[in-house]
């Protein structure tokens, strides 16, 4: 292994984030916890045969010239200091143990364990192409110091740069092998880790749809009970010297329309975490409740006529949408809408389909509709877009104001 800490991204960390395998057995373990003595051990391989064939020389007989033993001892030292930095810098250790090739004739054999340890390094901690054109110069190199070096009379060069170039092959594929097996494992992790990061984006971004789509319920909520408090208020006023207990009724509504707001505050920011009460939750309003929101409308002196048609959708979340768009139609017609006659809620519903018609006569106040409509047309063409549908809201020809959508949906059965 070639390092001891996992890069960014491949940390090991509990609650399901990226995991690696842990190298089998005890030996492996203990190499990938110490690389540098790893590397120690590769170079030692070369230098130990290395110090004993020079120490066998100077002790021989007939020993090789002083300078040329001096030479080999340098040699010797730089190649193990290079072999000891073979995973940093693999092509230029391998240019170096080219050097050990031209004294083949003497310590040859020796220097070339440290060229096989050089191209395995190559082909692991480099890439292929660098490899197989290491492995091209190594062997031209050592058949021309074989060349340089011949002496019929013991073995002819051709021979020995021919075990030379097996030898040479062998641990370039063997290095290959191990190289692409690394880089193969490599590119997984980076793929299981980019999974990872793409998987927990996408949570964030959930979980920022969900605060916006809270945020909207929020808006919706505020603006309808508040609508709907302040004209029971102001009617309950209204009458209140004439017919008491119609004013004392109308004020029961302020209060029952706060409640039922307050309730639904606390669901919505309860899904934030934001409340610490732990009040009871009620369930989303849906097509069912449209006749108590009509009729709270209603109480407030708003002339609402309700019409459905239609088998109507069962998707809990399609109701949801309507409903929404109904409420918050509804509330800019009590908030913007000039005496009013007549309020037409339209709900026409078929398999697959559904389309909400919002109509009233009242005179609209321009600034007021392009300054209160805003927020709301935003949230009821989000809610609309999620259902590949389609919103409009404009003024009617003459007097008054008109939403339509349309819902596209796949309905339960």
């Amino acid at each position: 292994m070639s390092t001891t800490t996992s890069p960014p991204g491949r940390t090991l960390a509990p609650g399901g984030d990226l995991r690696l395998p842990t190298p089998p057995g005890i030996v492996r373990r203990f190499w990938t916890r110490h690389p540098h003595l790893a590397d120690g051990l590769v170079a030692a391989i070369y230098v130990v045969p290395m110090v004993l064939t020079l120490v066998l020389n100077l002790l021989d007989d007939d020993p090789a010239p002083l300078p040329d033993a001096l030479l080999n001892a340098g040699l010797m030292l730089l190649l193990a200091v290079a072999l000891f930095f073979r995973r940093r810098m693999p092509r230029l250790v391998l240019a170096l143990t080219w050097i050990g090739l031209l004294t083949f004739a003497d310590y040859g054999e020796v220097h070339l364990i440290a060229q096989l340890l050089a191209l395995y390094a190559v082909a692991v901690y480099s890439d292929v192409r660098s490899a197989w054109t290491g492995f091209s110069a190594s062997v031209l190199l050592a058949g021309l110091a074989a060349w340089l070096t011949d002496n019929p009379d013991e073995v002819p060069w051709i021979p020995v740069a021919v075990q030379v170039a097996i030898m040479l092959l062998a641990a370039t594929l063997v290095g290959v092998n191990m190289g692409n097996s690394k880089r193969y494992v490599s590119s997984l992790l980076d793929l299981a880790a980019q999974l990872t990061r793409e998987r927990d984006q996408q949570a964030q971004l959930s979980r920022i749809s969900e605060r916006a789509r809270i945020a909207g319920e929020m808006h919706d909520v505020v603006a309808h009970s508040l609508s709907v408090m302040v004209a029971l208020a102001d009617g309950a006023h209204a009458i209140a010297p004439k017919d008491v207990e119609r004013s004392r009724a109308a004020m029961l509504d302020v209060a029952a329309t706060g409640r039922r707001s307050m309730s639904e505050m606390r669901r919505l920011l309860g899904v934030l975490e934001v409340d610490t009460d732990p009040a009871p939750r009620a369930p989303q309003p849906g097509i069912d409740e449209l006749t108590d929101l009509v009729e709270s409308f209603r109480s407030t002196g708003l002339p609402v006529v309700l019409e459905r048609s239609g088998r109507e959708p069962s998707n809990a979340s399609v109701q949801l949408t309507i409903f929404r768009i109904i409420q918050e139609s509804l509330t800019n017609v009590l908030r913007y809408a000039d005496t009013p006659t007549r309020v037409v809620v339209r709900l026409q519903s078929s398999p697959g389909a559904a389309q909400v018609t919002i109509s009233d006569n009242g005179r609209h106040a321009a600034v007021a509709s392009v300054r209160g409509f805003g927020r709301g047309l935003i949230g009821m063409q989000e809610r609309v877009a999620i259902y590949g549908g389609t919103f409009e809201a404009a003024p009617e020809l003459r007097d008054g104001w008109r939403v339509h959508a349309t819902l596209n949906f796949e309905d339960e059965q």
